[in-house]
C-alpha cells in the first residue's frame, strides 16, 4: 500500500477534493477523474502526447501504489506497474479530468502524524 513521503504536498482540486502526494509526483498531477483518481500524463517527456482533439493524453494512477497500469494476461487485462496486482481496466485507458489542480500546499513532515494517509472526499487510496 502507498505510504507518505516525508516531502509531501497537499493537492486541492477545483471541486474541493484533496489528495496528499509525494512532492516528486505533485507537479505531474493534472487533475482527478470522476472516481477521484489522480490523472497524470501518459509519459514523462518534454512534449506531451496529445489526443485527436489536441488535449493532453492522461492516465489514472492506481489506488494501490499510485503507479500507472500496464497490460497483462489477466481477467481485466491490466496490472499495477509497481506491485503487479490485477486492477480495473480503466487504469490502462485514457482518463477524463473532472477537476483540475487549483492549489499545491507543502505539508511539514512533523504534521504528517496528525493527517490521514490520503485525504479525499470520494476515494481513499
Amino acid at each position: 500500500m502507498y505510504t507518505l513521503d516525508p516531502a509531501t504536498v497537499e493537492l486541492t482540486f477545483t471541486n474541493g477534493f484533496r489528495h496528499l502526494v509525494p512532492s516528486f509526483l505533485a507537479a505531474r498531477v493534472r487533475g482527478i477523474d470522476s472516481d477521484g483518481d489522480l490523472l497524470v500524463p501518459l509519459c514523462d517527456r518534454p512534449t506531451p502526447m496529445l489526443r485527436d482533439d489536441h488535449t493532453e493524453y492522461l492516465v489514472p494512477l492506481t489506488p494501490c501504489c499510485r503507479a500507472t497500469g500496464k497490460g497483462a494476461e489477466c481477467s481485466t487485462g491490466v496490472v499495477c506497474r509497481s506491485c503487479f496486482e490485477e486492477i480495473g481496466g480503466k487504469y490502462g485507458l485514457d482518463g477524463q479530468i473532472i477537476a483540475e489542480v487549483s492549489l499545491m500546499t507543502p505539508v511539514k513532515s512533523e504534521s504528517l502524524s496528525a493527517l490521514p494517509e490520503v485525504v479525499s472526499v470520494t476515494h481513499v487510496s
